[in-house]
């Protein structure tokens, strides 16, 4: 739990008064609630009533504060964690309906009343009969029906959390996201109008009926106890922290204002994240603004921006969601996320035709995990209960164990797998993450379009599936069955992965107009050609396998009769064109049983091929050509391509290196040189041409030609001055272990003075010789590196220094 610079800062902010830490997944905002108790008990809780209280929204979320606080605090804080996490008169860490029960109960013991909160079966058979008596004061309106009972029970439970006690109010308020989806519904709730007050006369009669009963609603009971506080002063807090503020309600926004202690050195932080507010009654997550509860926060707001838990690929790929959500970025309180430099696989996406094919990608990829994670780091994340009870059972069938987390009592050390709802992993984080079930229908909800409007429902429920993605530190894996929800289309698929050591991006159709290679397909309507066309267009730009490379139908002799491979990949080696990748497709979903073998078979009787690929795009199986399987498909590599360079090596005598020189056959100013050694590129924009202007001996002198035979291209830097630089061709071997043999190009500058151990050209007699230079007194000696040839020693006088070499282009 160690701070960088900007939480550090927030952590020891002086407190004054109130202030909003914004952030985004990941970015340690719990971290900082923590680490900012420790600082505010030891310099500002110094007065005897002072008391801190850090208040969460779910039990799971309590627990896991402390599971990890403990799991990585030492010494001092470790004692603090025990501090803090026992009944304690200074600090206390709980959830809001832990701390407003608790008031309730306050509540019943003075007044002595005895009302439980009523189950959901006890709240819709109430509903119900509520509806049947209102509805006759109300005869035109379509709302008030049973059909429409789970509808109008979440708007009475908004109507209370809103803490809204009287009809005008309700009327005018702006009730962000209500609306239909479509003809034969009930209208959009408008402002001032009948529906509104059929509605709000329903939340009354509802309300004593149920209290008739011996119940009230948790929002009820949230009410009372906000009314309880505000009666009656059992204690209050000198620093409040309100973590995941964004999800709370008017009420119990409310409430936390009625329990602060205003002093000198009292502080209330509201920590939030708008782009995880995924709960329908929350009242800032919604976009209204913080004066609406009391605070102004005009320079009051720090943001965190980095998001240090997940890796940078699952980040880019769970931001792609908020992208393309006006919604959520025009919100006031939205934070754009930064990226950090830790890399990891990018999240994995898979379709499957049936439920048993997800379950059983599920074991097997669980089952290959755990040569690197253990059964704990693994959390299975389902939209709805139901999904997550299914898999748990399954799960059980083969062996792995697993566990739905318990929100009360969690046990985050077991050695099980998890499994939670997308709203109950919010505030968790695991190594390993797989999303299920990301289905039409599932996420978004379709079920709930008739009420709330469309945009705006959206927005919550492409919320819940960021706040599930955001929770993966190292894997994230997402699958979908029989029909993918809406929300995969929006993420980018250059982010997403097929396979998790795989570089093949999941499956995009493309239109028949956009085929490819159309002139070696003999259907351009079979099924198959969609799956083919999606492998092409991988290779090209995945893998960069230019299309020249790339074949159809390619013939293969076995025994008596030919069979074609769908897809081949070719390379150059040493100028002969030979087969390398084989590809065989199947149509969508179809399987590669009988396709794995028939490559098996095409690959054995063409013994130059090397690796081998089968797919129905759903499922990728990659050969060598043992027939082993492999993680992935080798990339392109420059040397397949036909060689349409003359590759040689420079020895550059100004600085000692070598570099790899490459000059296109047909375009000799088109040049690359890298570096030997570790082949980088080297700049080469700067230029010139330089006069080849015959030949040199390195051996016995020969006669000096100097006609103009062609130009040689080199680097600017390579040279001193472009008119005082020629090249020459060596004919003779004297300089072979000087690494200057027949055939080589030297590359000379124009001087007539030269310094010992230099190589130059000497003119002798009008013949010219390539030698390394040494002047002894009077002489000079013209040395062979061949031991087969004697020094040359002349006079000074006798002897002409034409230039000096500065390079060898072998």
């Amino acid at each position: 739990m160690k701070l960088n610079m900007e939480q550090r800062r927030i952590v020891e902010l002086e407190p004054s008064g109130h202030m909003m830490i914004k952030g985004v997944a990941g970015s340690g905002k719990t971290t900082v609630s923590i680490r900012r108790i420790s600082f505010l008990h030891r310099h500002y809780c110094h007065e005897a009533d002072d008391k801190i209280l850090l208040v969460t929204y779910n039990k799971t979320l309590l627990n896991f504060i402390k599971y990890q606080y403990d799991k990585f605090v030492e010494g001092e804080e470790v004692q603090q964690s025990e501090l803090w996490f026992t009944p304690n008169p200074e600090v206390e860490i709980t959830t809001i309906d832990s701390l407003m029960y608790r008031y309730y109960i306050n509540y019943q013991n003075r007044t002595k009343q005895s009302l439980q909160v009523a189950s959901g079966h006890v709240e819709n058979q109430i509903m119900l009969k509520a509806i049947q008596l209102v509805a006759n004061q109300y005869p035109g309106s379509k709302i008030l029906s049973p059909k429409n009972s789970s509808f109008l029970r979440d708007e009475v439970a908004w109507i209370n959390a809103c803490h809204i006690t009287d009809a005008e109010t309700y009327q005018n308020i702006d009730r962000i996201g209500r609306a239909t989806g479509g003809g034969g519904t009930p209208q959009k709730l408008l402002k001032n109008s009948e529906v509104r007050a059929a509605i709000f006369d329903l939340m009354e009669t509802f309300n004593h009926m149920l209290m008739q009963e011996g119940f009230i609603t948790f929002k009820q009971m949230n009410l009372l106890a906000l009314q309880e506080a505000q009666q009656m002063n059992y204690g209050k807090y000198t620093h409040i922290i309100i973590d995941e503020s964004q999800d709370l309600t008017k009420v119990q926004l409310d409430f936390l204002t009625c329990i602060y202690h205003e002093k000198k050195h009292s502080s209330i932080m509201f920590v939030a994240d708008n782009t995880q507010s995924i709960y329908s009654q929350s009242w800032l997550g919604k976009g209204r603004p913080y004066t609406s509860i009391g605070y102004d926060m005009s320079g009051k707001s720090r943001i965190l921006t980095k998001n240090y838990r997940t890796t940078t690929e699952i980040s880019t790929a769970a931001y792609d969601l908020i992208e393309c959500d006006a919604n959520i970025r025009n919100n006031v309180d939205f934070v754009k996320p930064s990226l950090i430099d830790r890399h990891g696989h990018p999240p994995i996406y898979r379709f499957f035709m049936t439920s048993d094919g997800q379950l059983s990608y599920l074991v097997g990829e669980i089952n290959s995990l755990l040569n690197d994670y253990s059964y704990s780091d693994i959390c299975i994340v389902g939209r709805e209960k139901r999904l997550i009870e299914s898999v748990c059972s399954a799960l059980a069938e083969y062996g792995l164990p697993s566990e739905i987390l318990n929100a009360s009592v969690p046990d985050f050390e077991s050695d099980s797998i998890k499994l939670v709802t997308m709203h109950s992993i919010k505030g968790l984080e695991f190594k390993v993450i797989f999303l299920i079930d990301l289905n039409e229908g599932i996420i978004p909800n379709d079920r709930l379009y008739d009420f709330d409007d469309e945009d705006t429902f959206d927005s919550e429920e492409r919320k819940l599936l960021y706040v599930g993605m955001t929770r993966a530190n190292e894997l994230l894996y997402m699958s979908s069955v029989r029909k993918p929800s809406k929300f995969i289309k929006e993420l980018n698929v250059e982010n997403l992965r097929i396979k998790r050591d795989c570089k093949l991006k999941p499956f995009q159709s493309t239109g028949i107009q956009n085929y490819q290679l159309v002139d070696q397909i003999m259907d351009v309507n079979a099924k198959e050609e969609v799956v083919r066309q999606w492998l092409l267009k991988e290779l090209q730009q995945t893998y960069k396998y230019p299309l020249e490379l790339i074949q159809f139908e390619y013939p293969v002799q076995q025994f008596s009769r030919k069979g074609y491979v769908d897809l081949v990949v070719s390379i150059y080696v040493n100028g002969e064109k030979i087969p390398y990748i084989f590809a065989e497709v199947k149509q969508f979903g179809a399987g590669i049983e009988d396709a794995s073998l028939q490559l098996k078979s095409y690959m054995d009787v063409v013994p130059k091929v090397r690796y081998g690929i089968v797919t129905d795009a759903l499922e990728v199986k990659c050969l060598d050509r043992e027939g082993g399987t492999l993680n992935d498909l080798p990339p392109f590599q420059p040397q397949f391509l036909p060689e349409t360079r003359g590759r040689r090596l420079y020895w550059n005598l100004k600085n000692g290196k070598k570099y790899v020189y490459a000059a296109d056959l047909e375009d000799n100013e088109d040049i690359e040189v890298s570096d030997a050694e570790n082949g980088l590129y080297v700049d080469c924009d700067s230029k010139v041409m330089i006069p080849v202007v015959g030949n040199v001996a390195a051996g016995v002198p020969i006669t000096v030609h100097e006609q103009y035979v062609r130009e040689l291209c080199v680097p600017l830097d390579w040279i001193y001055a472009k008119q005082d630089t020629f090249a020459l061709i060596v004919t003779g071997d004297s300089m072979i272990n000087a690494g200057i043999d027949k055939g080589d190009q030297v590359i000379v500058h124009r001087q007539n003075t030269a310094s010992n151990g230099d190589i130059v050209i000497a003119i002798i007699d009008q013949e010219a010789t390539m030698k390394k230079f040494m002047l002894m007194g009077d002489s000079v000696l013209l040395i062979s590196e061949n031991s087969s040839y004697e020094p040359i020693q002349m006079k000074r006088e006798d002897v002409l220094i034409n230039g000096k070499v500065i390079g060898v282009l072998k």
